[in-house]
């Protein structure tokens, strides 16, 4: 009796992780979907300002060649997320301060609390299991350590022993990824703790200076599909690698 218990409750916690997971990821879509229909707002200068630091490899005919939309994905968590679109606040929190007529007490607090909270980084994985889809995570820049619900990098099988790039934050309590750009590096994390991908690296000094005061976020896009990006030639970014959403703002860089 006393296992069926436990494994009820097991369930039903899993069963609250997952709805609550799933709300969080309504209020960002409900975010972008604001955003995608005022984009006459910020998109020219945010695109232009995404375009002109990551200098796509692609726009110069040169690889990766990689899909409209899992570049559009790339750009939409940069612009909803750090872009600082007015006063200093990206579009996220500029939402949160002012939000629009009729929205819920509660998607609001969740919005704030993902201000709060969120981070990019690539997360060493030490752990992860599929049936509660509990993953534990070491930022690689800080080693601070997460237990993040993450049930799609639990069941990704190829997924185990490098890293993981991916933006995540905490909503009342739960560390959740917000799963727009996810990346993945089978290196050793040994091998890329100190200058692997997304830092600032010696040539950068010469090549692109203002990289030392961008977001880890940004460099690590620019290192891996930039022109002059230092992992461009072994990067591969397959569709599946990015999780595309409904609201994709979408910066269009072929004129699409």
């Amino acid at each position: 009796m006393d296992e069926k218990r436990t494994a009820s409750n097991a369930t039903a916690e899993q069963r609250n992780m997952q709805k609550q997971a799933a709300c969080i990821a309504g209020d960002i879509d409900a975010v972008a979907s604001y955003w995608a229909t005022r984009k006459q707002e910020l998109l020219a200068d945010a695109a232009s300002t995404f375009i002109s630091f990551v200098e796509p490899a692609f726009l110069y005919d040169m690889p990766p060649f990689i899909e409209p939309d899992s570049f559009n994905v790339m750009f939409t968590e940069w612009m909803l997320f750090e872009y600082p679109f007015r006063n200093g606040r990206t579009p996220l929190e500029e939402y949160a301060a002012h939000p629009p007529a009729g929205a819920k007490a509660l998607h609001l607090d969740h919005v704030r609390q993902i201000c709060e909270t969120q981070t990019f980084s690539r997360f060493i994985i030490h752990d992860k299991d599929t049936l509660s889809g509990m993953a534990a995570l070491e930022d690689i820049q800080t080693a601070r350590r997460y237990d993040v619900y993450d049930p799609e990098l639990c069941k990704r099988a190829r997924w185990r022993s490098g890293t993981i790039g991916e933006r995540i934050a905490c909503v009342d309590g739960l560390w959740v990824p917000l799963a727009n750009t996810r990346l993945y590096d089978r290196a050793a994390p040994a091998d890329t703790a100190l200058d692997g991908p997304g830092f600032f690296h010696p040539e950068d000094r010469v090549r692109k200076p203002e990289a030392e005061h961008a977001s880890f976020y940004l460099r690590l896009v620019r290192d891996i599909i930039g022109i002059d990006g230092r992992y461009r030639h072994t990067a591969t970014i397959p569709p599946d690698e990015t999780r595309d959403r409904p609201a994709n703002v979408g910066a269009q860089p072929q004129g699409e």
